[in-house]
């Protein structure tokens, strides 16, 4: 087993289990992908993502995934594993990675496609492909442009360099820095206060940032049409407004309760 998964209340977990350095493989990409699966299944609101050990990945298994492959070894491969890449960056709840250690190559790509990224003081971060003369295989290179911007996005991809969590806090690439000790921990209650929050706008918010990165606020604008009504008609709204008419503001500093509905 390279990825354990479990459900904590409506909260689901996957873990890379295949240290020391968590390294990429076809197994456990397919282990993280077999976890969303059963998250979806479980219905769960919102999604963590943990590594055991020192590193979080450490980058791709270079024998496993290269040795012996060709031209139409990599369409078959990235045929497959790009749609579902993509099917996790726009899964309908919030998804949230903790990172300690080395997230590196196919880990920082990994680490991409998640909503938010937590980082212990000890993660160092970079696309390093280059350095075994390809380029991103997993979409790195296009995705860090969002987080990072043009410039800085080429330099990581040119230079395959590694930079350390605070750097990637002040670029952008990440969304907050830690002790190592306290990382999971916070990732885990971020993630479970996500987990219990009003799923259904969350999908709507998420989709539409989602949307706008891809093809700009005008489309974003566009879908807002189709996905606003659908939270106007969830049962949270319907009841968070109810109370707050009945009630007042004071409400909001009560805690409302959302049932993902």
């Amino acid at each position: 087993m390279t990825v354990k998964f479990e459900m904590d209340g409506a909260l689901a977990i996957a873990t890379f289990c295949d240290g020391p350095m968590n390294l990429l493989t076809s197994k456990s990409f397919r282990g993280l992908m077999e976890a969303v699966d059963q998250a979806v299944e479980a219905k769960a609101r919102a999604f963590l993502t943990l590594a055991e050990g020192d590193h979080f990945c450490a980058g791709a298994d270079v024998i496993d995934n290269f040795v012996g492959s060709d031209a139409n070894t990599a369409r078959r491969v990235l045929g497959r594993s790009i749609p579902e890449l993509q099917r996790f960056e726009n899964l309908p709840f919030p998804t949230v990675v903790a990172i300690r250690g080395m997230c590196l190559g196919g880990g920082c790509e990994m680490a991409q496609v998640h909503d938010i990224i937590f980082a212990g003081e000890s993660a160092n971060f970079g696309q390093v492909e280059a350095r075994i003369g390809t380029t991103t295989l997993l979409g790195g290179a296009q995705r860090l442009i969002a987080r990072v911007g043009l410039a800085r996005a080429k330099e990581m991809v040119f230079s395959a360099g590694i930079y350390d969590a605070k750097t990637m806090l002040e670029w952008g690439l990440i969304n907050r820095v830690m002790p190592d000790a306290e990382v999971e921990l916070k990732a885990r209650a971020y993630a479970s206060k996500l987990a219990n929050g009003p799923t259904v706008a969350y999908a709507a918010s998420k989709h539409l940032i989602n949307t706008a990165v891809a093809h700009g606020q005008a489309a974003a604008d566009q879908r807002l049409l189709d996905s606003a009504p659908a939270v106007y008609a969830s049962r949270d709204m319907m009841d968070a407004v109810e109370r707050f008419s009945k009630e007042g503001a004071q409400v909001l500093n009560k805690g409302l309760t959302f049932k993902g509905e």
